[in-house]
């Protein structure tokens, strides 16, 4: 099993906007990441910063390649990116952050 964790700031005055989005996710979103591969994932939210920390079945460069490939996901993310400063490096990858430590 890969965990992911990934870090992204809201936008000033998102906040409500951004949680009532997620109340209802849209059609095909949460297949798509099965479908890739994704076996968990949850959103926390401590102020504008949101972290996002899943669990995934195939490497993540995979999952998430295939994940950015699905129509129903894309329009999500572009959708819902609106509401936040960009979370992606130059090269167009999520701002992954390494895990340091586990609790055995």
């Amino acid at each position: 099993m890969y965990r992911f964790c990934y870090t992204f700031e809201l936008l000033p005055g998102t906040i409500e906007i951004y949680e009532k989005e997620h109340e209802q996710i849209w059609p095909g979103v949460v297949d798509a990441m099965r479908a890739a591969g994704i076996r968990d994932y949850s959103l926390f939210r401590r102020g504008h910063t949101v972290i996002a920390w899943g669990e995934c079945e195939r490497p993540l460069v995979e999952a998430f390649a295939e994940l950015d490939a699905d129509p129903a996901n894309r329009r999500w993310s572009t959708h819902i990116r609106r509401l936040m400063h960009d979370p992606l490096d130059e090269n167009g990858e999520l701002l992954f952050a390494p895990e340091v430590w586990r609790m055995p």
